[in-house]
């Protein structure tokens, strides 16, 4: 082909650089084609749609040519690096991601004629990718089939009180095995049928009250299709992530409220976190900390002490330990500080970090996301009794904690820590959990996919709550 015909049809700048380097020669043969068709075939084991990247009929040669080319560039940048780049729709965003150069890899892989396997080891490999992507699959193998009808949506129902939907609840409850027992034909919101819904609510993150309102019929009505775009969302999430996580590092699912701590690549320690507000989120970010801060002040941010503490007045400061010094507000250090006892130091600008609370009770809730932004721990001294025995610095930190004032206590190793927002993932059992959106970031992330608007699974008053009130905490 001559290479003029090629440089007229390739006007898209990744084609310009693909054939550039390998100096505007065709890569493309009938059979090589033919792997890229089979390879797309696969796109739905990563929650994609192969035919849409299937290229358009072609009216020569070289425009043939070309079509190809650009099509796997772009599948291949969507297994390597998701379809959406997250920083576009999202305010923050500093997680590590993965970014493959894929114009001279498609050339190698072409020469080679091995596109297929290529393509295939571009995607995450991890176990939990995998699981998810299995569920996915089995999830579209039941879209379509005859199933129960919807629960219609309607006003709340307390416990102890009548509808008509209460029968075709409890039945529900019944079938995914949250009842037991035959359910009665009664209209009554019974304590039976009250106590499944709360351990339906408390399994999907919500706040287990047992009453029944549109977001619970919502999760009563959940089935493969809904299930399945949010798995979709959730593989694109993974594939925006490098391949390599540290071995050692801490992740906290923002989403479901709960943090993992992991040791050479082996889980070490599991805690409950209370996390952001759904109006103060807590972002995805990635950030490492060295140290400990001990019986640490906090310095209030201006925007909590202009909207939360200063109009409580002079007496609710005193109680409260704070003060004013420089024009900051500063509660000092205690163990009924916001803080707590401990503070692990993550090196951001954006004052993201995780930290002890004395507000002990929010962890038991099964929606935790209560916070302006920072994550709370649960047991958060004993865990940094547990990093300080690791990284040789028990001794020091006995010493600060007893002693009651503010100290340093560096460590041996920087600890990375990821904040990610996974509404679907793989639980201790190794079964796949879904949980609710209380951010929304499942909406605004469906929408960039061209999805449709998936169906809220969070109690509007969890969803709208502000940070806890009887504790100005970050």
């Amino acid at each position: 082909m001559d290479p003029r015909v090629l440089q007229s049809v390739a006007t898209d700048p990744r084609l310009r650089r693909f054939y550039a380097l390998r100096g505007w020669t065709p890569a493309w043969t009938d059979d090589l084609a033919r792997q890229f068709d089979r390879a797309l075939g696969g796109a739905i084991h990563h929650g994609l749609d192969g035919a849409a990247f299937r290229p358009a009929a072609a009216r020569d040669a070289a425009s043939r040519e070309a079509g190809l080319t650009l099509a796997a560039l772009i599948y291949a940048e969507a297994l390597s690096r998701g379809l959406v780049d997250p920083t576009k729709i999202f305010k923050l965003f500093t997680l590590e991601r993965q970014f493959t150069d894929v114009a001279p890899g498609l050339s190698q892989a072409l020469d080679r004629r091995e596109i297929g396997a290529w393509l295939d080891g571009l995607a995450p490999r991890d176990a939990e990718y995998k699981a998810l992507s299995a569920a996915y699959v089995a999830l579209r193998s039941q879209i379509g089939r005859a199933g129960t009808s919807a629960i219609p949506e309607g006003g709340a129902i307390l416990p102890g009180g009548q509808d008509y939907r209460v029968p075709l609840i409890a039945q529900r409850l019944y079938d995914l095995g949250h009842l037991t027992g035959p359910p009665m034909a009664s209209q009554t919101l019974t304590a039976p049928i009250s106590e499944a819904l709360k351990r339906l609510q408390a399994e999907n993150g919500m706040q287990p009250t047992g009453k029944v309102g549109n977001n619970t019929i919502g999760v009563l009505n959940a089935g493969p299709t809904d299930h399945a775009r949010q798995l979709v969302m959730n593989l694109e999430r993974r594939r925006w992530l490098r391949r390599e996580a540290p071995a050692t590092r801490i992740d906290v699912n923002t989403a479901a409220a709960f943090l993992t701590f992991y040791r050479d690549g082996a889980m070490d320690w599991a805690a409950r976190t209370v996390v952001g507000s759904a109006n103060r989120a807590t972002p995805s970010l990635q950030s490492a900390f060295s140290q400990l801060v001990v019986n640490p002040p906090w310095n209030v941010p201006a925007s909590i002490a202009r909207a939360e503490i200063l109009p409580r007045g002079a007496a609710y400061m005193r109680r409260q330990g704070m003060y004013v010094t420089g024009g900051r507000v500063v509660q000092r250090a205690g163990p009924n500080a916001a803080l707590g006892l401990v503070k692990f130091d993550m090196q951001n600008p954006y004052a993201i970090y995780l930290h002890d609370t004395p507000s002990k009770s929010l962890f038991a809730r099964a929606a935790r996301h209560r916070s302006h932004g920072c994550v709370r721990v649960e047991n958060a001294v004993e865990f940094a009794r547990h990093l300080s025995e690791i990284y040789g610095a028990s001794e020091r930190f006995e010493e600060v904690l007893a002693s009651g004032k503010t100290g340093v206590v560096p460590l041996t190793a920087s600890i990375p820590v990821r904040l990610l927002y996974h509404t679907a993932f793989v639980d201790d059992q190794g079964t796949v959990v879904y949980r609710s959106d209380p951010y929304g970031w499942d909406i605004t992330l469906a929408t960039a996919l061209g999805l449709d608007r998936p169906r809220s699974t969070l109690d509007r008053e969890e969803a709208t709550a502000e940070p806890d009130p009887t504790s100005p905490g970050p």
